[in-house]
């Protein structure tokens, strides 16, 4: 997975083994809770070091405000049994392909029936051979940036700013305007807009979408195909210098990064916040998934609408990534 492909080379190779998350669900809390909510953040891909800190986070929350949470990294959780017992299940920063047909069908089932579903960043980078989960998440990832590369919380973490397109929504109407907050920031294969309500778009001018991890993954494949041999990437920083651009732009002009919709029977929520360790702190992100996950048990009044249109919509451009040409592009 590009993801992958990233940190291993950020690391000064081409490849490393994966991370796969494995544990059973932890006990339940009380029964006398309003709901309950399984954070599942199984990985069969890249593995983000914020995953345990947001299972935590939101621990806290349900402790907060009256919620139980369940954790699991085994699948075999999802059969309808089980899944009969929550409001939502939230996956967590899950990567790669993750559930077999038949816990697949069992949540297809869930949502059918009224259950919630709640995504968190990574989430949009897990089960893309899954046309029903595609359809859930709203879109699939796309690239996010790789620099700069030095960044404590990993490379391509930026500060943006995120503007509200739904002030009267619960997980976003707590939110200053604009939104400042550091982050990796994804761009997606498809622009959901239409398809879902979007609650935040990023301003694409306060932060730099390239070079992103297409970009990386076509310098890999160039190097290690050329005749002399290189194994590893020159200097990250050099080629920033040099403005390589190899692989398609990250940019979408209309870049939705939070939004909801109940398309399929139950409430779907996702936001691609969530990479770093610090953001579980914020109280602003804080506030967002708490009503992110009440938005998808239904818990709070929340209008989940899909629109075509909306205050930042750009109804001409739609989603981009035009394919840059598979050159060096060299200039000031």
């Amino acid at each position: 997975m590009r993801k992958t492909l990233v940190a291993n080379l950020m690391a000064g190779a081409l490849a490393a083994p994966l991370f796969a998350g494995c544990g059973s669900a932890d006990a339940p809390a009380a029964s006398t809770e309003a709901f309950r909510v399984l954070v599942f953040s199984r990985t069969a891909g890249f593995r983000h070091a914020s995953i345990e800190t947001g299972v935590d986070t939101v621990r806290t929350l349900g402790a907060q405000h009256g919620f139980g949470v369940d954790h699991t990294e085994d699948p075999a959780a999802f059969s309808t049994e089980n899944l009969a017992q929550y409001a939502v299940v939230l996956w967590l920063s899950t990567t790669g392909d993750v559930l077999d047909e038949a816990q697949q069908l069992a949540f297809e089932q869930y949502i059918g029936a009224g259950g919630g579903y709640a995504g968190v960043h990574s989430a949009s980078d897990t089960e893309y051979d899954w046309p029903f989960y595609g359809e859930l998440v709203g879109a699939y990832f796309h690239s996010h940036p790789v620099f700069p590369v030095n960044d404590p919380q990993g490379p391509g973490v930026q500060s943006a700013q995120l503007h509200l397109e739904a002030p009267d929504h619960p997980a976003v109407a707590h939110l200053p305007v604009p939104w400042t907050i550091r982050d990796e920031f994804y761009s997606f294969r498809t622009n959901p807009r239409g398809q879902v309500r979007v609650l935040l778009n990023i301003d694409e001018a306060s932060y730099a979408q390239d070079p992103n991890t297409t970009n990386i993954a076509a310098l890999a494949e160039l190097f290690a195909s050329a005749s002399s041999g290189f194994t590893r990437l020159p200097d990250p920083d050099a080629l920033l210098d040099e403005r390589l651009l190899i692989g398609e732009t990250g940019t979408m002009n209309d870049h939705p990064m939070s939004w909801c919709h109940d398309r399929l029977g139950g409430r779907a929520w996702y936001t691609a916040l969530g990479h770093s360790v610090s953001i579980y702190g914020d109280a602003n992100f804080r506030q967002h998934l708490l009503n992110g996950i009440l938005t998808a048990a239904r818990r709070v009044d929340a209008d989940c609408v899909p629109r075509e249109d909306g205050p930042l919509a750009e109804r001409d451009t739609g989603p981009a990534f035009p394919d840059l040409p598979p050159q060096i592009i060299t200039g000031p």
